[in-house]
């Protein structure tokens, strides 16, 4: 930003003065209004008195929070004549014009509309294409206030094309406008917010999508860059939310990316959850779509936020397993040869581990087993991986899914054949029961805690059909 020039003898109306406005605190008054001085001013003829007076009405906004200093700028009634200074030949009052709607556009949506009305969004998209790289970012950092406020004044920046200047910004890449690049980045994801609570078009997102998609694809993981990389991975999370088609988000390239972001050591958390989260909807869809994740190679990557000590990795980790699990024949493969389950039935045993994360492990599990019939590569993996005592000691997590997917899971156990060609010494019913199945299956079903008559009625079935000398009740 330019400073105030030394011509401290100027004089302008009401007898101010260049040095005496400089002299003035850039403070709210007691009152908790911006001094009469400033909007004076403001008001100048004089250009140098006039300059210094929105420079430090931009620093009162800086020092106070937006519900401290906003709604004493709006009273001024100077916003209409800040709004006009976007006009401005002189670089130095766009930029600080573009500051002070950007700070205004923080607050809330009345005062948001304040600049609206005054005709700030044209006026900012024109300055957001400007050569000036910090001129176009405090324009781009507006608009991204205003996208970030009600659907009406969303509505309001896209139909005059704003969300079609932030994409070429992002899509710009020049050398110098690297942040103004990032902030549009972080606009966009102000954009795709889910909370104005209604769902944005695949018209809507078209453009955005891939917009983002090659952000990711081509900027370098570095500290400089990690923010910008994370709000937009983030941003594709939000988008997954308005329901686009997979297909259309697998098309973009992006997921070898993501991929390869999961198993960057300087990836951040923020950025791996981001990850997970998007590649989890990736593999929640069509076995096609699955594929691509699969062969790019994200089963290998899960071994990382598996064994992290941050729980939300590592659940999001285990749903993206368990999807895979319940995918095709070929990445049901892939995830037995990946040696990925060892730590999945790792964390399914372990006591120590949060009920979630047990959960999310007993579906991969459960997932796996319903494909045993006919599959001995599958079968064999049960029974030398510990599946069959993980199953059994998951009947007693406390946790009505976790028990609903273990039942299931002993159920598809005990009604399976051995496949041909299968090395096992023993029956799946001996298996079980040395794996304490009888006894866990009838602690679910007599426990006082567990609500659910009908897990306690499939847990009777089983120990019927196939433990019938565990099946009767204990007298009291």
């Amino acid at each position: 930003m330019a400073e105030e020039t030394s011509r401290d003898d100027t004089v302008g109306r009401a007898g101010l003065t260049l040095q005496g406005v400089s002299e003035i605190q850039a403070a709210l008054t007691e009152e908790g209004k911006v001094p009469e001085d400033l909007v004076l001013g403001f008001n100048s003829e004089d250009p140098q008195i006039k300059k210094a007076s929105i420079i430090k009405i931009r620093e009162i906004l800086r020092k106070f929070s937006p519900s401290e200093s906003v709604q004493p700028v709006i009273d001024t009634g100077l916003v209409p004549a800040i709004v006009s200074l976007l006009d401005s030949e002189d670089t130095t009052l766009q930029c600080e014009a573009a500051w002070i709607v950007a700070n205004i556009a923080s607050g809330t949506t009345q005062q948001t509309v304040q600049v609206i009305n005054a005709g700030a969004i044209p006026r900012l998209i024109i300055l957001s294409a400007s050569p000036d790289a910090e001129l176009a970012d405090s324009a781009a950092w507006a608009l991204a206030n205003v996208l970030g406020d009600c659907a009406k004044l969303q509505d309001r920046v896209e139909e005059e094309g704003g969300v079609a200047a932030l994409v070429k910004l992002v899509d710009r890449g020049e050398p110098g406008y690297e942040k103004v690049q990032r902030t549009a980045v972080w606009a966009l994801f102000c954009y795709v917010n889910p909370r104005h609570s209604r769902k944005l078009s695949i018209k809507k997102i078209g453009h955005v999508l891939p917009c983002l998609a090659r952000y990711i694809r081509e900027t370098p993981v570095n500290e400089a860059n990690m923010e910008s990389i994370e709000y937009a991975v983030r941003a594709l999370d939000r988008i997954q939310k308005h329901n686009p088609r997979r297909t259309d988000f697998v098309t973009t390239g992006v997921v070898p990316r993501l991929v390869k972001l999961l198993a960057d050591s300087s990836s951040s958390i923020t950025l791996q959850k981001g990850v997970l989260n998007c590649l989890g909807y990736v593999v929640s869809g069509s076995i096609p779509d699955a594929d691509v994740a699969v062969d790019a190679g994200l089963l290998p990557g899960l071994f990382i936020p598996l064994e992290a000590k941050n729980e939300v990795l590592r659940r999001l980790a285990l749903r993206a397993a368990s999807n895979v699990a319940a995918g095709g024949h070929s990445q049901v493969c892939a995830l037995l040869d990946s040696r990925l389950l060892k730590p999945v039935v790792r964390i399914l045993m372990d006591d120590q581990e949060s009920t979630i994360c047990r959960r999310e492990a007993c579906s991969t599990i459960s997932n796996l087993v319903m494909r045993i019939p006919g599959d001995a590569k599958l079968a064999q993996a049960i029974i030398e991986g510990r599946w069959i005592e993980a199953l059994s000691a998951a009947l007693l997590i406390p946790d009505r899914q976790a028990k609903e997917l273990a039942v299931s899971g002993i159920a598809n156990m005990l009604e399976w054949n051995l496949p041909q060609g299968l090395e096992a010494d023993e029956s799946p019913i001996t298996m079980l029961r040395r794996a304490s199945c009888p006894q866990n299956l009838r602690a679910v079903r007599d426990s006082r805690d567990v609500d659910d008559e009908d897990i306690k009625k499939s847990c009777q079935r089983l120990l019927t059909l196939f433990f019938p000398d565990c099946s009767r009740r204990t007298r009291v």
